[in-house]
Parts: structure tokens; C-alpha cells; sequence
């Protein structure tokens, strides 16, 4: 793990808080590694005789804290609150984090009850989940499992022919009518249905039994919102 100029987050917060306790001036302590949070560390890595790239790995985290940089998460409980997906899930902003974050959600198992699932711009003759060796979609990896057993229970408990498209789950932009990253930015959010549940109809589609799928496994429905988002569904509490 390493922390770089646009990370964000808890470990940088308090990366900038240890600056500051030596004596370097990183700027204001909001949790974003900005330009003076990268020439404080540049500084420091100088005066301490660590390579200075601006770049906060293992090597200069020991030399500032005297331990090693907190290990990426491995596998995930329950939802974190969403003020701490940069540290859970990463910086999707840096180079290299797709391919160490992203990864198929198969859901092979389920092909015969899920093919029929379609994308939700396109036709109904594409199929979203059908590729030509593997069944599913791209996600982060501490979400697989999740998403997995999100879909073995809609299968299970049948409301597999409820599903009708597939809306996007990684897509890095901002919340709509907002100026805060979405949910889809890691790739821990999937639409669903979304021609039928648009964003704030209050007369949406989605049945609480097939939302009660991924709510079981710890997911969070925009449909409980009180601006409602039926379509979605998150694996982050936003408070």
C-alpha cells in the first residue's frame, strides 16, 4: 500500500497529523494529500535520507511512525461508513488500481436463472452478464463474495425473473446532483431495474422482497432513502 498526491482518507489524516507533530507543514489536516502534503513529505524524506519521491510507502511510513503501513483490507464483515472507502477500497484515481482492485464477479453458478438480464442502454439482446469464457461482471474483489451471495438468494428464493437489466456497477464519477465520489467509483454499487426505478420515484418498481436479497447481506438500499434510489444498491453505510 502507499499513499500519493490525491489519496484521501483516514491514513492520510494522520500522515499529515505526524507532519505536523516533526515539524513539517503539510497543510491543512483534512485527509487529502494535496501539492504541501507532497513537498512536507518530500522534505522529510530528504532530512531523513529515505527516498525522496513524495511517495509515502512502507520505507518512509516506518521512518515516520516507526511500524509498517496498515495492510489493505482482506476481506470484509459488514459495510464501512462511506468516509472510509478510500482506505478500505483504495484510491481508484491512482495509476495501478484497477488492476489490483478489480476483478470478475462470476456468477456462473446462477447463468441459467440470471442470462436473461440485460443492459439497461443498450437492447435486450445484450445480455449482460454473458461473456465468451466466464459468467458475471467486474467489481472490487472484498465485494465478490457479497455480490455472490446477493444473487444466490434472489435466485433461491425466486425472484430471479424480477431482474430485468443491468445499470453499471464500476463507474468513477460523482454522486448525482452531488460533489462527492459515488459508491460506483470502487466498484462496491450496483444498479438494477433502472428504467422502472429512477433516480427519486417514490412509485418505483423494485419489490422490498428482492431488495431484502442484498439487505440480507449487508447491502444498502436507495430505495429506504427518503429521496429514494430503488434502482440501487451499496456495500458502504453513508453515516
Amino acid at each position: 500500500m502507499f499513499l500519493t498526491r490525491g489519496s484521501q482518507g483516514s491514513l492520510v489524516t494522520t500522515l499529515q497529523e505526524r507532519l505536523n507533530q516533526l515539524g513539517y507543514d503539510p497543510g491543512p489536516v483534512d485527509g487529502v494529500f494535496g501539492s504541501r502534503t507532497e513537498s512536507a513529505v518530500l522534505k522529510f524524506q530528504q532530512e531523513r535520507g529515505v527516498d525522496a519521491d513524495g511517495v509515502v510507502g512502507n520505507q518512509t511510513w516506518l521512518a515516520l511512525f516507526g511500524i509498517s503501513i496498515p495492510d489493505p483490507v482482506s476481506a470484509l464483515d459488514q459495510p464501512p461508513l462511506e468516509r472510509f472507502c478510500f482506505d478500505i477500497f483504495g484510491d481508484f484515481r491512482i495509476a495501478g488500481w484497477n488492476e489490483q482492485n478489480l476483478t470478475r464477479c462470476d456468477l456462473s453458478a446462477f447463468r441459467g436463472d440470471l442470462q436473461h438480464i440485460y443492459f439497461g442502454w443498450l437492447t435486450q439482446e445484450e445480455k449482460t452478464f454473458v461473456h465468451s469464457n466466464w459468467f458475471g461482471f467486474i467489481c472490487h474483489r472484498l465485494v465478490v463474495p457479497k455480490f455472490r451471495m446477493a444473487f444466490e438468494n434472489v435466485v433461491r428464493r425466486g425472484f430471479a425473473s424480477q431482474l430485468k437489466t443491468f445499470d453499471g456497477c464500476y463507474d468513477p464519477r460523482l454522486k448525482r446532483g452531488g460533489n462527492t465520489w459515488s459508491a460506483h467509483c470502487w466498484g462496491i454499487a450496483i444498479d438494477l431495474n433502472a428504467p422502472w426505478n429512477a433516480f427519486g420515484q417514490s412509485d418505483f418498481e423494485m419489490s422490498r422482497e428482492l431488495a431484502q436479497c442484498f439487505k440480507d447481506v449487508g447491502f444498502i438500499w436507495g430505495g429506504d432513502w427518503s429521496y429514494p434510489d430503488a434502482m440501487h444498491f451499496q456495500y458502504c453505510q453513508i453515516r
